[in-house]
């Protein structure tokens, strides 16, 4: 995949995740200041659609991440080579920390990556061959503070607290449902 196009799909995932909402060319175009027409963005999100990274809810809709689009995003496009010395000294300390079972490790991980990519970070742990995510519930539980309660289809029910660096509310940019 081109350098435009990376541009572009990453440009869709960042905006879906910041609003939930199926993304326009227009919208890329106006928030991201591409040196191109809307209709070049169109055309260029149509041949990602093709290739299966993107998707549409109906055909007037904007688009919306596929599964394949969100992994080239991860596998691809998150890429921060530059941990400094004070963080790779912080992951070290937490690893180093004394751990019983398979689940501490794992809460230790993803928090300790949540902390330092300031992404929100999930690991279910290996009770199956597969298990598929049924629902996922957000509760606010202050005004800087989310917890997320992910539910599989082998019953397994997680939940992980998000803390967020401004005040989040039903009523603002971000949405929680």
């Amino acid at each position: 995949m081109d350098d435009r196009k990376k541009k572009k799909l990453q440009a869709v995932i960042d905006e879906y995740v910041n609003t939930a909402e199926p993304v326009s060319s227009g919208t890329i175009v106006e928030k991201y200041n591409l040196d191109c027409s809307s209709a070049t963005v169109r055309n260029e999100l149509a041949e990602l659609e093709k290739k299966g990274y993107l998707d549409k809810t109906h055909t007037s809709s904007g688009r919306v991440p596929s599964e394949k689009g969100y992994r080239f995003y991860v596998d691809e496009l998150i890429k921060d080579d530059n941990i400094s010395t004070e963080e790779m000294k912080y992951i070290q300390t937490k690893l180093d920390s004394k751990i019983n079972e398979i689940e501490d490790l794992a809460k230790i991980t993803t928090t300790t990556l949540s902390e330092i990519t300031h992404y929100t970070t999930v690991a279910i742990g290996p009770k199956t061959d597969k298990q598929i995510i049924e629902e996922i519930k957000f509760v606010l539980l202050g005004t800087r503070m989310l917890m997320v309660v992910i539910v599989t289809d082998s019953g397994l029910v997680k939940e992980t607290i998000i803390k967020y660096d401004e005040d989040i509310t039903r009523k603002s940019g971000r949405n929680i449902k």
